[in-house]
């Protein structure tokens, strides 16, 4: 499978056995609709940035979740309990993924350029980097199918603020190639400007990501 495709998230948190009965018999997918956003009794939510985060993808973790929902609430009138329901429910972000990565691919390759964007961290990112926003949005279709290993150099780097020698040994690669993947990610994403890269990770911002 090639890496830069959307894969299972490889421990999704167990929604239990009996969940489904209630929430999918006896229903429309409107009604199914109303249940599953009542409180999330499925984690959708959490499933979705889980998945982003294993698949280190620049996408909108709402985005994903309402499509997510959609998806659940049309095929979950006809789920009778086969596969598990965590495996159904990951096919079913697979195929909301998939679709939102090629709708964003498509609208790049027509050159539409969003008319707002409301990405916190695309936000961030954007004035970390010196680059509008909106330009920034679209050059994140191209991030999203590049190498694995250059988008989570990228967020685990960046995004995560993780220190590169601690990450590199984590991921089984050099401190030096860390930092090539992380060249290659910032080009991508439309930085142009020479970047001191020893400055940018030893700052303490704590990653894009942080809450502190």
């Amino acid at each position: 499978m090639d890496e830069s495709e959307p894969r299972a998230s490889p421990q999704p948190a167990s929604a239990g056995d009996g969940v489904w009965r209630e929430l999918f018999e006896g229903g429309s997918p409107r009604a199914i609709l109303g249940r599953l956003v009542e409180g999330d009794p499925l984690g959708l939510r959490a499933r979705c940035d889980q998945r982003l985060r294993a698949q280190a993808l620049l996408l909108d973790a709402q985005r994903l979740y309402l499509r997510t929902v959609a998806h659940v609430a049309r095929h979950g009138i006809a789920y009778r309990g086969a596969p598990p329901l965590d495996v159904w429910i990951a096919e079913r972000i697979r195929k909301a993924l998939g679709e939102l990565l090629d709708e964003d691919s498509a609208a790049t390759a027509s050159r539409e350029l969003p008319a707002t964007v409301d990405d916190e961290r695309l936000l961030l990112l954007a004035e970390l980097f010196g680059i509008e926003p909106e330009v920034l949005a679209r050059r994140v279709s191209a991030f999203n199918r590049a190498h694995f290993e250059v988008r989570s150099t990228f967020c685990g780097l960046v995004l995560d603020g993780r220190d590169p020698a601690e990450w590199a040994a984590e991921n089984r690669t050099t401190a030096e190639r860390a930092k090539g993947s992380l060249r290659r990610a910032l080009w991508i994403l439309g930085v142009r400007e020479e970047i001191n890269l020893d400055k940018l990770l030893n700052s303490d911002d704590g990653g894009v990501d942080d809450e502190s």
